[in-house]
């Protein structure tokens, strides 16, 4: 009785109650658990019930499930779990690496820096180097070529100071040994030095020419000024010596040339007292007078240096020998031999150019001849027979073999001839 009830029991009363709806959905069910059926079957739940995709979690948020999303995850991991492409990177992008130094540019700013007249050759080379292998060193090639441009424009200018006709000085103090000059009108007479002179080309007119200058003190520079007639003798003795050597060849001369000096004066003596020699003339000058080592070759001047002794004593024993007395004259006739062998042995010696030879070797042996002569007047003890001696001094050697001898070597034949 007791299991007919329990099977005619109606079957509401073995259903389960239904969910209470009005709870929220969170609190729900799982949407995959098995909610049976009245019929006991199993019902597959609706595609609408599948849940949807979890949005992207922010960056510090929680991930799905309940846990912390994990440090440096936000945009970047979506856009590489999407496949999207950022558009910036997080880290520093490394510099481009510089191209090394062109050795080339280098060697040009040496050379600019020098004055060398390669360095536009080299910064060619180094320019075209430098765009082909992305080298550095532009900026030297520039410098460089900057730096010769310099010295090109000093050195215009330096050559357009040396062309000028005339060049002005405030004195004395810039002239030179060779040097011409102009001075003021006035001032050519005067023994004290101009306040300016004017430095000209000694192939124009001028007034003098520069032969030298030297201390006017005789012994130390603390010396009391001695007045302008001790200085003046001091200067005639001492510029005739520079003179000597400044014009080997005194036949080279104009008759009307002179020697002249500048003298310092009192003011100018506790500063730097200096005498000035110069030669000049009274219509000027017109060309250099100046015949020393810079102007003569060795053949000239080793015939100069030789006969210019004996040119000078003949002349002088000619000049005095009327008024001498007797151990004067045989004094003067003495020395006139000594020189006159000096000059044989050093004619001798030179070696002469193909053209001077028969001249020279014409004249030795008119030297040679005359030798014994002089050797006799040395003793003579008769003035007469020595007065005979000189007065043929000034016939031997014969003047026209001297001449040839000029004529070959170029030197001057009369009396203020320029060389040829």
């Amino acid at each position: 009785m007791t299991s007919e009830r329990s099977e005619t029991q109606p079957a509401d009363e073995s259903r389960p109650e239904p969910p209470d709806t009005s709870v929220g959905a969170d609190d729900a069910a799982p949407a995959d658990a098995a909610t049976p059926s009245p019929t006991g079957a199993d019902v597959t739940p609706p595609a609408a019930a599948v849940p949807a995709a979890q949005p992207p979690t922010p960056v510090g948020g929680e991930a799905p499930g309940g846990d912390p999303a994990p440090a440096g995850t936000g945009d970047a991991e979506v856009g590489r779990a999407s496949g999207a492409v950022p558009d910036w990177e997080p880290w520093p992008q490394r510099p481009a690496a510089r191209g090394r130094l062109n050795r080339l540019a280098v060697v040009t700013l040496v050379l600019g820096l020098l004055g060398g007249v390669l360095a536009p050759v080299t910064a060619g080379f180094a320019l075209r180097r430098i765009r082909r292998d992305s080298e550095r060193g532009r900026g030297l090639v520039i410098a460089g070529l900057v730096l010769l441009g310099g010295w090109v424009l000093a050195g215009l200018v330096a050559l357009g100071v040396t062309m000028t006709g005339s060049d002005p000085d405030p004195g004395l103090r810039g002239l030179r040994v060779g040097d011409c000059f102009r001075v003021p009108s006035g001032a050519t007479a005067s023994r004290t030095a101009p306040e300016e002179v004017t430095r000209v080309a000694c192939d124009t007119p001028h007034h003098a020419e520069y032969v030298d200058d030297f201390p006017a003190y005789e012994r130390s520079a603390d010396e009391r000024y001695p007045g302008a007639a001790v200085l003046s003798q001091r200067a005639e003795t001492l510029c005739r010596q520079r003179q000597r050597s400044y014009v080997v060849d005194p036949l080279g001369l104009p008759a009307e040339v002179r020697l002249s000096w500048y003298l310092p004066t009192r003011v100018d003596w506790s500063t730097d007292p200096t005498i000035t020699c110069y030669l000049t003339a009274p219509g000027g000058l017109s060309r250099s007078l100046r015949m020393d080592t810079t102007v003569l070759d060795p053949a000239q001047l080793g015939y100069l240096l030789a006969s210019r002794d004996w040119t000078e004593v003949r002349a002088a024993l000619v000049a005095s020998a009327p008024t001498s007395t007797p151990a004067g004259l045989r004094d003067a006739v003495r020395r006139a031999e000594t020189i006159h062998t000096d000059m044989w042995f050093r004619l001798r010696r030179e070696t002469w150019p193909e053209a001077v030879r028969p001249a020279m070797e014409r004249l030795l042996t008119e030297m040679e001849q005359d030798e014994p002569t002089w050797r006799d007047a040395d003793g003579e003890p008769d003035r007469g027979r020595l007065l005979q001696v000189v007065a043929q001094a000034g016939q031997h050697p014969d003047p026209a073999t001297e001449l040839a001898v000029r004529q070959a070597l170029g030197l001057p034949t009369a009396q203020g001839e320029p060389m040829r």
